[in-house]
């Protein structure tokens, strides 16, 4: 509920995108301060490599602007801290969460099918520095991806959930997340992560550089790279460098 939220708060019936939203506050210096900004319609909503995401009216669409107050060596965890977050938000509606999983980098699954999406865009300046972090979740409707399954909470649970009915847990858990980044204790997280990692372990196929390989799942590493083991060699990527078919 929103009573519950530590952040402030800036609803939009219909907007572009939250993050582009959140670009432009922040740009003239509107916003200081954690932040969330809602919508309930997107008209440009966009995922990860400029993918358009499809924006019905019923799902949850946010932006959470968070000051950057990390080394930058570690701004990478908050992909972690923020898929662990959305992870647990959605766990607490199913009664059955063998079938959720963390896709790394921050793409939530749900018996393979896409249940939700993360995009970070991060403003870096030497006066002061902010994370956008763009949060995708499908409650009442799962858009069509091309190459890919998508599914809804409401298709799993019949139930009707609506974004404020979540907005409260999302809010705590990533503040719950943040402290433990912010503790140092990134061994912590990523232990959390790899419980819930998707295919953890298992055979994966990955495009990197346009080019389809096959690979182990390896592991996480300890500054959130992916660790790939293909043709008895490891490989290590971060976020930009490969994605992978499911």
């Amino acid at each position: 509920m929103l009573d519950q939220i530590q952040s402030e708060v800036i609803f939009h019936e219909v907007i572009d995108s939250t993050n582009i939203e959140a670009k432009r506050l922040i740009e003239n210096e509107k916003i200081n301060k954690e932040t969330w900004i809602i919508a309930n319609k997107q008209t440009s909503g966009r995922g990860r490599n400029n993918n358009k995401w499809v924006s019905e009216k019923g799902n949850f669409y946010g932006s959470y602007v968070l000051p950057i107050n990390l080394e930058y060596k570690k701004i990478p965890f908050i992909s972690c801290v923020t898929s662990l977050s959305v992870y647990d938000t959605i766990k607490n509606l199913l009664p059955n969460n063998d079938l959720l999983k963390i896709k790394w980098p921050n793409d939530i699954l749900y018996n393979d099918a896409k249940l939700a999406g993360i995009l970070i865009e991060n403003s870096l300046s030497e006066i002061k520095s902010f994370s956008i972090i763009g949060v995708g979740i499908n409650l009442k409707n799962s858009p069509n991806i091309n190459n890919h399954k998508t599914i809804s909470i409401k298709s799993i649970i019949d139930n009707k959930i609506i974004p404020k009915d979540i907005i409260g847990t999302l809010d705590s858990n990533i503040n719950n997340y943040l402290n433990i980044l912010y503790s140092g204790n990134v061994s912590r997280l990523i232990k959390l992560y790899k419980n819930n990692c998707w295919k953890m372990g298992d055979q994966v196929r990955f495009l990197h550089n346009n080019i389809e390989f096959e690979g182990i799942l390896d592991d996480i590493t300890d500054t959130f790279e992916i660790q790939i083991k293909f043709n008895g060699e490891l490989k290590k990527f971060n976020s930009g460098e490969l994605s992978f078919s499911y």
